[in-house]
Formats: C-alpha cells, structure tokens, sequence
C-alpha cells in the first residue's frame, strides 16, 4: 500500500469492490434460504419434494417445509411438545430426534419404535422435553436425510442460560451432492477409495524419488501408500 492511511471506510469500500466483481463473475444458482426458526410447544411439520440449486444445476431435493436445511425447532425444557408430520412424498418417511429422550414410539426410527409414515398421512409426535442444548432432527427413511430432511434443535434450558447475550446463531454443516446417494454408497461398496481424487501419480512418483532417492520411493509405492 502506497498510502500510509489505511481506514476502516476505505478498507470497507474496497471489500464492497471486491464482492461486487465476485458475484459478477459467480454463475447465478438458488442457493438455500436461511432456515427459520419455529417455537412453541406445537408445530406443523411437511416433508416433500422441492428444487434446489446449489452447484448451478437444478435439482430436485428433499425438504420440510419447504426447506432445505429443515426449519429449527425452538423448544423450552420441561415443556411437552406435540409434532404433528405430513408425508408429501410417495414413499415412507419419518422424523428421528436425534438425541432426544424420548419414548421409544416417539424416537421415530421405522422398523423398531414405529411403522413410519406413509404417503399422504400424517403422525403426531409427543413426547416431554427433559434436557436442553443443541440437537438436530432428520429423516430415518431411505436416503431423504441425505437428500435434505434434517435440521436444528434449540432446546432452552428451564431457569434461562447461565450467561446474558443479545443474540444467538445457529450453525448447521452439512455437505451436497448431485450424484444420488444410492449411487454413492454403491460405489463405496464396490470400491472404499472411489472417491480419493489425491491417489498418487507417476509425476508424484518422480517428485518422492527426487526428493527422498529412488529406492525409498519405489519402497513405498511397494508398500501400497497413497496421499492423504
């Protein structure tokens, strides 16, 4: 920098600059809305099929409500909650609590506390709520998780949070894909590596014999190595 002063209006005008040019040359896609935020003791909950747009190619996914990820449930500890779910989908879905104590006809794993969901029909889940923290919620059918039905728990405690603060935000990782999940775990199946795109060459070969001498390098290919 030529100019010694350096301020904070005019660093701000250079990120806005900078931004700007960015989002000239970064293709046009949906990316998915903030997730909103739901709370209460009684919720309405629709799981089906929507577009989303995240790597520039439309596709359809899976989400709740319209949602992807799935809105964040705000719930208080010692409250009892009522979860009324809708199936939109055309086959068996269900809701899973990851986390939650709930009882067993309310964990909402299909198989072994309940039949599932069926398309068109609607289950109610009620349970108390008997802790507090962060938790998520997400589909135990299929591949549909996968596809973009999960989302947050909040779950406040019941005296209040030990620590003021003037607002809270929730942070949810999650990963995407357009190739389909099924495909994806076959791949696997058939070959654990599939997608390991850092498998050495014959120039990483080279490189490892110059730098570490040819006979360590032929060793270690020899001993099946492989970049992380």
């Amino acid at each position: 920098m030529t100019d010694p002063v350096f301020t904070r209006r005019r660093f701000m005008l250079g990120a806005a600059v900078t931004g700007t040019l960015m989002l000239a040359r970064w293709p046009s896609r949906s990316a998915p809305a903030p997730a909103p935020v739901l709370s209460g003791t009684e919720f309405q909950l629709e799981i089906g099929p929507i577009p989303i747009n995240i790597t520039g190619r439309p596709v359809t996914g899976t989400g709740i409500n319209g949602q992807i990820p799935a809105p964040i449930l705000r719930w208080r500890e010692g409250d009892t909650v009522t979860l009324a779910v809708t199936n939109r989908l055309s086959e068996r879905s269900s809701i899973h609590w990851h986390g939650i104590r709930a009882p067993s006809p309310m964990d909402g794993v299909p198989g072994l506390s309940f039949a599932g969901i069926q398309p068109g029909e609607t289950f109610v889940y009620r349970f108390p709520v008997r802790q507090n923290g962060s938790y998520w919620y997400h589909s135990h059918s299929g591949f549909q998780e996968q596809t973009g039905v999960y989302g947050p728990i909040v779950i406040v405690p019941k005296d209040g949070y030990a620590q003021a603060f003037d607002r809270d935000y929730v942070v949810m990782l999650s990963d995407w894909s357009n190739e389909s999940p099924g495909t994806i775990v076959s791949n696997l199946k058939f070959q654990s590596d599939y997608y390991n795109f850092h498998q050495r060459t014959v120039g990483t070969f080279f490189d490892d014999a110059q730098r570490n001498g040819l006979a360590d390098a032929v060793a270690d290919r020899l001993s099946g190595a492989r970049c992380a």
